[in-house]
């Protein structure tokens, strides 16, 4: 049997819930069941190259092409984006696991310049921020609004570059506070594809 999880906003809150009645844990229990692709946000100012690993990234527009990205305003990288107002987003494929874990802070003393040292082959993209080589895709993006969000920033980017792999690679994703691959299913079509 299944537990459920709720929070009542019309019944007498926990006193370090915020004014909007969801515990914040609770909401965090929420948030770790909605699986992400694991992408590294990157960025350069000056000689200082920065990074995280993230799945708080969204596609806001095709035309123009836009995209989202939610960086902790705690982290040093928020500071170099902010400073050279670009960036890039690289989606990790799934062998790429080593490099989600250097750049999220789960290797012990590796940190600032080190997390791209012996991290996959990074090469300088148009913007001049580091695209990372064999990545399921890679975006050079340019920061044309910040949107302050709790303890993020919202960072609303035009997409200035694409680089993607010739084959189509599966994503390394993230669910349940662990990284994990996507399973293929196989289709019956003996019923002609119908579920």
């Amino acid at each position: 049997m299944a537990t459920i999880l709720t929070s009542n906003a019309g019944e007498s809150a926990p006193t370090r819930c915020p004014t909007n009645g969801v515990d914040p844990s609770l909401f965090r229990s929420g948030m770790r069941r909605l699986t992400g692709a694991c992408s590294i946000i990157a960025s350069r100012s000056d000689d200082t190259r920065a990074g995280l690993t993230a799945t708080a990234v969204c596609s806001v527009s095709a035309e123009p092409a836009r995209l989202l990205v939610c960086v902790n305003r705690s982290v040093r990288a928020h500071k170099v984006i902010s400073d050279s107002g670009l960036l890039s987003v690289n989606v990790l494929a799934e062998h790429q696991e080593d490099i989600a874990r250097r750049f999220a802070g789960m290797v012990i003393n590796v940190v600032g310049e080190d997390r791209f040292l012996g991290a996959g082959r990074w090469r300088e993209g148009r913007l001049g921020v580091p695209l990372l080589e064999e990545s399921v895709v890679s975006f050079g993006c340019q920061v044309i609004e910040e949107i302050p969000g709790g303890s993020h920033t919202v960072f609303l980017c035009d997409v200035i570059e694409v680089c993607c792999e010739k084959e189509e690679t599966p994503p390394l994703i993230y669910f349940g506070g662990k990284f994990a691959r996507l399973a293929q299913v196989q289709s019956d079509n003996s019923n002609g594809g119908a579920a």
